[in-house]
Formats: C-alpha cells, sequence, structure tokens
C-alpha cells in the first residue's frame, strides 16, 4: 500500500495538519493561528486536545496567557511522517536553554514589538518612531514602551549603552535578548520549503 501511515485520531483533518506542521519551534495558540491562517479560537481548542493526548505539552504551565506548547517525542513522530508524506523539509529543533516562563511574557503584542525593534542601541523615543512606521496600526505609547524597557532591564534581556557624545543611554539587547528576539522571529518561518503544498500553506498575517 503506498500510503501506509495510519494517523492517530486526534489528527483527522487537514486543520489538525496544518497545526502540528506548524511546529517548527515552541508556538503559542496566537503564534500557531498567524502561520496557518487558523482562527485564534480553533488553534486554542486544537492546542489543548493535542495536550490532552500527549502529542503537544506546554512549556509554561502557570501562565494565563501566552501559554507555549512544544512537541513530545510522538508528537514529533507524526511530524516527521507528515512532512515525509507531503515532501518537506524537517529538521530536528534543540530546544535552546531558557525560561520559557519568561519568553511567553515577551509574547505579548507590545513586548515583542518592541525586542523585534531593537536591532541596534536606541532610546525609547527612537523605538516609538520605527514603530510608528512599521506598525501603525500598533497602539503604543512612549510611556508604554519606557514600562517595557524597564520590564526588560530588570529581567536582563537589555543593557544600557553609553553612546560618545550623546546625553542619554541607549537601550540594546543582551545575549538572552538576542535568543529571545530570534525566536519570536522565527515563530513565523514555514517548517518546509514546499509552502505551495495545499496542505500547509501560512496563511496572510
Amino acid at each position: 500500500m503506498e500510503n501506509s501511515t495510519v494517523y492517530p485520531s486526534e489528527i483527522k483533518n487537514q486543520t489538525d495538519r496544518k497545526i502540528m506542521l506548524a511546529f517548527n519551534q515552541p508556538l503559542t495558540a496566537k503564534q500557531a493561528a498567524a502561520k496557518t491562517g487558523i482562527p485564534e479560537d480553533t488553534s486554542g481548542y486544537l492546542m489543548g486536545k493535542f495536550a490532552k493526548n500527549s502529542l503537544i505539552t506546554c512549556l509554561n504551565p502557570e501562565a494565563g496567557n501566552s501559554r507555549l506548547y512544544w512537541l513530545t517525542e510522538l508528537g514529533k513522530k507524526y511530524q516527521m511522517e507528515l512532512c515525509s508524506q507531503l515532501n518537506l523539509s524537517y529538521s530536528e529543533y534543540e530546544l535552546p536553554n531558557i525560561d520559557w516562563q519568561l519568553y511567553g511574557l515577551i509574547c505579548f503584542n507590545h513586548r515583542s514589538a518592541v525586542i523585534k525593534t531593537l536591532t541596534e542601541p536606541m532610546q525609547p523615543s527612537k523605538i516609538k518612531q520605527i514603530l510608528r512606521i512599521q506598525r501603525p496600526n500598533i497602539k503604543i505609547s512612549a510611556n508604554n514602551i519606557r514600562d517595557i524597557i524597564r520590564f526588560f532591564l530588570a529581567r536582563k534581556i537589555v543593557q544600557p549603552v553609553k553612546v560618545k557624545n550623546k546625553a542619554h543611554l541607549r537601550y540594546e539587547l543582551t545575549d538572552l535578548g538576542r535568543i529571545l528576539r530570534q525566536l519570536l522571529i522565527n515563530s513565523k518561518a514555514e517548517i518546509g520549503q514546499n509552502s505551495s503544498n495545499p496542505i500547509y500553506k501560512r496563511g496572510d498575517n
């Protein structure tokens, strides 16, 4: 028989397969929804169903929001088989040694917007200026940004930088901050190269 893979009952339709294939790294339900074009409430429901059936596990179970899920060994097995059947590339992902509770806190909209903007040492006013251009629909004030910078400082995500001939401090990402930023960026990446495949094609963001 040419197609001999038997999927568990929890992976029974195209929507289920989209969510399973979305896991290129730990994801929230919102991130998985953005990648696949599936409504967020549906994504959250499927995350709960897959967790109940031991296909994924929550990395920050104490979180009230932005819960992060990652594949169990069983989940990895079925993801690998799906990739093989759909001619998608597959590579094993090694979880970085970070505090996933902290990363979950970074996934909130304003915090993720600020950390992704910090590509070089900046003042809060510069971050606001860039966000006004790149994310015109985001509602974030200068005070919001200063509060977020203080939040990042307390958790060693950013550090102050004194720039020569400049009166005010700038802020740049620490090594931890760069890891967290890259995770946020990678959360939008496709797992396979064959993005034209109708089973796994990222929805418009």
